[in-house]
């Protein structure tokens, strides 16, 4: 029995199954044989059709896990012999679910097909890129033609390749990524052990921050153990008020008057103490808690505003961080206008803070949700400017009342041309734009000369106050009127 590949007269191929048996007189001797042949064509197809199913992704077209993991193991076999590296990348897209929650399971399924075209126009030949299920992909990367190992250059260009703005629906959409990259043999000399220590920087690079990339090392085995620690307490952590909010002064540049606070979120666990906000907000923005946490924050710091402003003071504006999943839910404006009918408070003394990135995500939805909370009336600032990618074009289009210029630019304004340049344009920028501008991260009385010299409104930073809890802020604000009230007495 054999298969055979066999031509048609048309010169079509065919698979040919050929079945021979012997066919003996009374004797037993051989006198001839027959020979049955069928044509297994589509039983072939089938099958071939079957392995691919169950080898690829059926979105994208890609190899999966499993053909994945096959490709390794023989990768592993030959670099074994040849004394060559290899790079694992596991590729996780940043803020897939914001998008895929603005453009509807169709749109998310472009914007995936779109990601694996690039990948896979971006690496050679002999190199494979996977989807692995969801917005996670991962591409092995072969060593280059007469060379011990890939390019030092090749997972940055990865990640360029991701990052250019994609056109969808009529709209510029910017996504990014996080890449972890295990080496072998460095990093392990087996399939599976490589593509979890790939993951485990992954999970790293996603810490991190957007748009980053992590090479695996033995210590982040330790901080994933404690990401898995924080992510189990933190599913309980709203429940048992374990959260708690510090406030930050603002200051009127000119009066140095103290004319509003940013709402920061702490968390006090019982048994890890203080958890500081980059080991959890970045896990609670991946698995959805963020939007009750958002919504405590919201009414928590709507509640303690109103307490303060009921001394008699003047009017004083709380600034609140939104994170990305809660501009993408469905209800978040509804939400904060029942925030603001059950609490009473002024609109325009809660200020939204969206960061540069958040918006220029999906820039049409941003100014959709920024057109709907201004006619709330609520206050809204654009946090971290200059980091961002943002063009004047866009600048113009949002409805927004303040800038808050990133710290970055701020630490070294007064030693530093460059930053002292980009404070002073983005100052002259929002004039023109008739704009409020807000510097964070002030921390000498240099810095605030400056800024004062060249308008800046409101500043922001340890030079006037490390952002503390309620009833410690309740004694800044006072010592801050005090101060004040002395000083006019002794101006009159």
């Amino acid at each position: 029995q054999a298969v055979l590949r066999n031509y048609r007269k048309d010169g079509s191929m065919f698979w040919n199954d050929i079945r021979i048996a012997p066919v003996r007189d009374e004797a037993g001797q051989v006198r001839h044989f027959v020979a049955i042949q069928t044509d297994i064509t589509a039983a072939r197809d089938y099958q071939t059709a079957l392995l691919h199913q169950a080898t690829h992704d059926a979105l994208t077209g890609l190899p999966n896990r499993l053909l994945l993991l096959d490709r390794l193991r023989q990768a592993i076999t030959q670099a074994a012999g040849s004394g060559e590296s290899l790079w694992l990348l596991s590729i996780d897209l940043d803020r897939f679910k914001f998008m895929n929650g603005r453009l509807g399971h169709k749109g998310g399924d472009r914007l995936l097909k779109v990601v694996a075209e690039r990948l896979r126009a971006c690496v050679r030949e002999a190199d494979t890129v996977v989807r692995m299920g969801g917005d996670e992909f991962a591409v092995l990367l072969r060593p280059e033609h007469g060379g011990g190992g890939p390019a030092a250059g090749d997972p940055q260009r990865i990640g360029a390749c991701v990052a250019a703005p994609i056109h969808i629906d009529g709209q510029d959409l910017f996504l990014t990524c996080g890449i972890g990259i295990a080496v072998y043999p460095g990093d392990g000399d087996d399939a599976d052990l490589l593509l979890e220590r790939a993951d485990i920087a992954m999970y790293r690079a996603k810490e991190t921050g957007n748009n980053n990339v992590q090479f695996y090392t033995a210590a982040m085995n330790e901080r994933l153990g404690e990401r898995l620690l924080i992510e189990g307490a933190l599913r309980c952590a709203l429940e048992r008020h374990e959260f708690e909010l510090h406030y930050q002064p603002q200051v009127d540049t000119n009066s140095g008057r103290i004319v509003g606070m940013e709402a920061l979120i702490r968390w006090r666990h019982p048994e890890l103490g203080m958890v500081a906000p980059n080991r959890f907000i970045g896990l609670a923005e991946e698995n959805g808690l963020i939007i009750p946490i958002g919504a405590w924050v919201l009414r928590t710091a709507c509640l303690q505003l109103l307490d303060w402003q009921s001394d008699g003071r003047a009017p004083l504006r709380m600034a609140v961080n939104i994170s990305a999943r809660q501009v993408a839910a469905d209800d978040f404006v509804a939400s904060v206008a029942a925030l603001l009918a059950e609490t009473g408070l002024a609109p325009h003394c809660l200020e939204l803070e969206l960061t540069e990135s958040l918006v220029m995500n999906d820039v049409e939805h941003a100014i959709g949700i920024m057109h709907q909370l201004k006619r709330l009336g609520v206050t809204l600032a654009i946090d971290d400017f200059g980091t961002g990618y943002s063009s004047l074009a866009h600048l113009k289009r949002f409805e927004i009342d303040v800038l808050k210029i990133d710290q970055t630019f701020v630490r070294d304004l007064t030693v530093d041309p460059d930053d002292a340049a980009i404070v002073t344009t983005i100052i002259a920028l929002a004039a023109n734009l008739d704009l409020e501008v807000i510097s964070e991260g002030v921390e000498t009385l240099d810095q605030v000369n400056f800024l004062r010299l060249h308008g800046c409104h409101r500043m922001q930073g340890y030079h006037f106050g490390r952002p503390v809890p309620a009833r410690q802020f309740e004694q800044v604000l006072r010592a801050n009127e005090a101060q004040l009230d002395a000083a006019s007495r002794d101006a009159a």
